[in-house]
């Protein structure tokens, strides 16, 4: 599905770049200077930060969100109340949970051999004086005593050594059950592989240009209710985007700490930069099923952020594309969210994707995921010349 067409779940790279074909001059996206701030583009809400605060958003010198959807912050000194056993096991992957069930299956089995063994030989039926041939014929009966299996050649004799019995019969029935339910809590939680473009492109869309990136579902069940939500960040310079009623000592603390002052002059705030945050109107914000792939689509008109912006000024003002998107798995009815950012250096100007969809001999509607990144150049009109600072390419990517 493209944010271009009406239909749903298709990719229409014919709608899209057909106003590239007529010969008609397209704006670029990068015209004047970002010196002169549109006065259209509205001013945004200083405690709409998206939760990261002002310390993360100001002082960060890396990407907020990698490809993945991570975060790129690290929570100190929280100690051990900070654990999440469970969360941890739902989200570790899959080879370091078996690990970690294996280390813990062991180790409990090793304390209770440990055990069996400081009674002395006299607890358990035939076994060996001492030396690590009586560790391991205790730490097989302790496996066998924990999983029930009961082979009867070596039995407790003692009291003590039934206590021992008793007790690890019920920690290997707490052991089994919490297993069982962390592992079915794995199956049933809901997952998602929703692969996203490499790069983002600034390509002609109905006479003008847009910002466009697209998705899809990489894995074989469905998503329906798919929406998207786009955020565009970026420094700006207090003097030339004031804000009424933010001073200069105001602008240091966090955004979430901010309050209105007095108003202050220009020469008082010139050079100070802080961050912040538009939501991107986009074309088409949901669809509601999602079986190829979607074209996110935001067009860049004089009300956007990013009207008058180049490649030059985004890598500037560290721009970053923040994505989000939310869906229903069709076969858990379970939400997933998949997150994702784009920064200045994965954008190309004057570029559309190439078409990823085909129909085989059956006239089956086919989508090869491997051509998702892949973009081309944009015929540019003699009318129109490239700007030095945009990034053209000539060979698809």
């Amino acid at each position: 599905m493209t944010g271009v067409g009406r239909g749903v779940g298709g990719d229409t790279p014919q709608v899209r770049t057909s106003a590239a074909q007529s010969g008609i001059a397209q704006p670029s996206a990068a015209q004047p200077s970002a010196a002169q701030p549109s006065a259209l583009i509205s001013l945004p809400d200083l405690n709409a930060d998206l939760g990261l605060g002002g310390v993360v958003a100001d002082g960060s010198a890396e990407r907020f969100l990698n490809r993945d959807g991570s975060f790129n912050v690290r929570r100190q000194h929280i100690g051990l109340q900070g654990v999440n056993l469970y969360g941890e096991l739902l989200t570790v992957g899959w080879g370091r949970f078996f690990v970690l069930m294996g280390v813990a299956y062991l180790g409990l089995n090793a304390a209770f051999a440990a055990v069996y063994s400081v009674l002395g030989p006299s607890a358990l039926s035939e076994m060996p004086s001492a030396g690590l041939e009586r560790f391991l014929a205790c730490f097989f009966f302790s496996v066998q005593t924990f999983g029930t299996i009961g082979f009867g050649h070596i039995y407790p004799r003692t009291t003590a050594a039934n206590l021992v019995v008793t007790a690890e019969a019920f920690v290997g029935l707490l052991g089994v059950a919490l297993a069982t339910g962390i592992l079915f809590a794995r199956f049933s939680r809901p997952s998602h592989r929703v692969l996203f473009s490499q790069v983002a492109v600034i390509a002609p869309f109905q006479g003008g240009t847009a910002l466009m990136f697209r998705v899809t579902n990489g894995h074989r069940t469905q998503l329906i209710d798919l929406s998207a939500e786009v955020t565009f960040s970026h420094f700006e310079d207090l003097a030339l985007h004031p804000v009424p009623g933010l001073d200069s000592t105001s602008a240091q603390r966090p955004i979430s700490a901010q309050r209105p002052t007095s108003a202050q002059s220009s020469a008082s705030t010139q050079g100070q930069r802080v961050r912040r945050f538009y939501p991107l109107a986009l074309e088409r914000s949901r669809v509601t099923f999602f079986p190829t792939s979607w074209t996110v689509v935001h067009p860049i008109t004089s009300s956007s952020p990013l009207w008058n912006q180049t490649l030059a000024t985004l890598a500037a003002d560290d721009a970053e594309l923040l994505v989000v998107l939310r869906a229903t798995d069709d076969a858990s009815q379970g939400q997933i969210h998949a997150r994702s950012s784009y920064k200045a250096s994965e954008l190309v100007w004057n570029a559309r994707f190439q078409p990823i969809h085909s129909k085989d001999s059956a006239g089956h509607l086919r989508v090869d995921v491997a051509r998702l990144s892949h973009v081309e150049a944009v015929p540019v009109t003699p009318t129109v010349q490239p700007r030095q600072d945009e990034h053209h390419i000539s060979e698809p990517v």
